[in-house]
């Protein structure tokens, strides 16, 4: 209440002392000139807030189908995997992965729901190749995700765990089953080591048969 009747106060005194050249200041100049800067800085912060939003977004598996259409089946295959290639971590050696220990760019719920849309899309286009090799890489990728995932559920944590659960968890897990545990992740990355090699594989034999056509 004072530093409101102080601001009042003062701003009832509308003008300064002239200086010889200086231009006349009111309150109210400095009012709107406060507010211009206080817009200024929540349109900053809101911008900042959209560009990280960007950057954590996780790609959207639907937006291939439009690139797929003039594309033949396998290629189009090989593009929607591919985005789940770019998704996950695969890394060069084992001191690589135990230096970072991330399994993926993006949470276990985000991935396993990019797979199930990759899935529903890729599996109708594999039934339009013909049977052989090219269709067997694309599979086995498609089936190293799957495993993947089938392994990452067992260790990824959900945020909010009930303290039953969590007790249950402390009583029925011995030293073996935290020794299992411990070994999960490394199961993973090999997955999708081997879903990226499958999909080096099934690229090499498409560009083998555009090659032999030109």
């Amino acid at each position: 209440m004072q530093r409101n009747q102080a601001c009042s106060s003062s701003c009832n005194l509308r003008y300064l002392p002239r200086t010889k050249g200086r231009k006349l200041v009111t309150c109210a100049t400095m009012n709107r000139f406060s507010l211009a800067l206080l817009i200024v800085f929540i349109a900053s912060v809101a911008a900042c807030g959209q560009s990280v939003a960007r950057v954590n977004e996780s790609p959207d598996p639907s937006r291939n189908t439009e690139m797929c259409n003039n594309q033949a089946p396998a290629a189009c295959a090989i593009a929607m995997l591919r985005q789940l290639d770019r998704e996950v971590l695969v890394y060069r050696s084992l001191r690589e992965f135990e230096d970072d220990h991330r399994l993926a760019r993006v949470s276990f719920q985000i991935f396993k729901s990019d797979l199930q849309e990759v899935t529903a899309q890729v599996e109708p286009l594999l039934a339009q190749i013909p049977p052989g090799k090219l269709r067997w890489e694309i599979t086995n990728a498609l089936d190293s995700y799957r495993d993947g995932v089938f392994w990452w559920q067992k260790i990824d944590q959900p945020r909010v765990v009930h303290v039953s659960a969590l007790t249950s968890m402390e009583v029925t897990r011995t030293s073996s089953d935290a020794a299992f545990l411990s070994t999960v992740p490394y199961t993973v990355v090999v997955h999708w080591r081997q879903a990226r090699t499958y999909l080096k594989r099934a690229e090499a034999l498409i560009d083998g048969q555009r090659k032999l056509f030109q």
